[in-house]
């Protein structure tokens, strides 16, 4: 008897530390960390991907997913390029809302790609909570493209559109050189927290004085092209894309942002190749 009632005994406390853990976790302020919890993690994910450069309409959807798979009712959000609301409910009928200002944006593919793979991952299931906050650590960890890469994709860049737009070799040699030049100097003006209008205004003066500078002295015969292969690595080109993609998708006030930036990115370009023009018609003995 003492036995049978050691094993009653155990088996009603089991029973009511398992109920007891129920009760626990669905208490409204436990089920109110949970929907902080998902929201916090959906709108770091969403935040990546601004940064990264990716779609509003992308961050949005990653957002909702997220936020959603973690237990957040009713998730919705909006964003911009440079900034975004998002907000969920929870089970005991609370609300909660997050905003997030977007002070830094740098094209990282890779950034969005890993965000979609976690995304995926976690609808399906296959991530938790702390899983996803380890994978959100190692990804917004992530740098840029480790040397030599940038400097060989640079010089491939501006030396093959140099042939592209009818230079020879000699001339998409010295592009090249260029280009692997204002790689540097526009990494590292972006290091002192300068604009990238600034820094694309001094990238395409140095690619004009330096084209002109090459044919004065002989070594190149066609300045032209290898001005434009040189500014092509400043063009925003996925800026635009990204601005006509979110334009399509209905998100308006994003792709007139994005265009307004691209614009602003491309006008740096030509004041600093039209200067460096100028400057060198004047010192040829040209007129203004």
């Amino acid at each position: 008897m003492d036995r049978l009632g050691f094993f009653l005994r155990r088996e009603h406390t089991a029973y009511y530390d398992v109920h007891a853990r129920r009760a626990e976790l669905s208490a409204p302020e436990n089920t109110s960390r949970s929907v902080d919890d998902a929201l916090r993690l959906s709108t770091e994910a969403a935040r990546i991907v601004l940064e990264a450069g990716g779609e509003t309409y992308r961050a949005e959807d990653v957002m909702t997913a997220i936020a959603s798979a973690l237990g957040g009712l009713d998730a919705d959000s909006f964003a911009t390029p440079t900034g975004f609301m998002a907000s969920c409910d929870d089970s005991a009928g609370g609300s909660h809302a997050v905003v997030k200002r977007i002070r830094k944006r740098q094209l990282n593919l890779e950034k969005i790609a890993r965000i979609n793979a976690l995304a995926r991952d976690t609808v399906s299931g296959r991530l938790d909570q702390d899983g996803i906050e380890r994978e959100l650590c190692g990804i917004d960890a992530l740098g840029s493209y480790p040397e030599p890469l940038p400097t060989i994709g640079a010089a491939f860049v501006t030396g093959f559109f140099c042939l592209l737009f009818g230079g020879a070799w000699n001339d998409a040699l010295i592009a090249a050189v260029i280009g692997v030049v204002i790689g540097r100097i526009t990494a590292w003006l972006g290091s002192m927290k300068l604009s990238e209008f600034f820094s694309n205004m001094v990238g395409g003066g140095f690619a004009a004085g330096a084209a002109l500078s090459a044919a004065y002295l002989g070594i190149a015969g066609n300045e032209d092209a290898m001005i434009i292969g040189s500014i092509m690595l400043l063009v925003p080109g996925v800026m635009i894309v990204n601005a006509i993609r979110d334009i399509i998708a209905g998100d308006l006030v994003a792709g007139i942002a994005r265009g307004a930036d691209a614009f602003i990115s491309a006008a740096g370009i030509s004041i600093g190749v039209g200067l460096a023009l100028q400057l060198a018609r004047l010192l040829s003995g040209g007129t203004a």
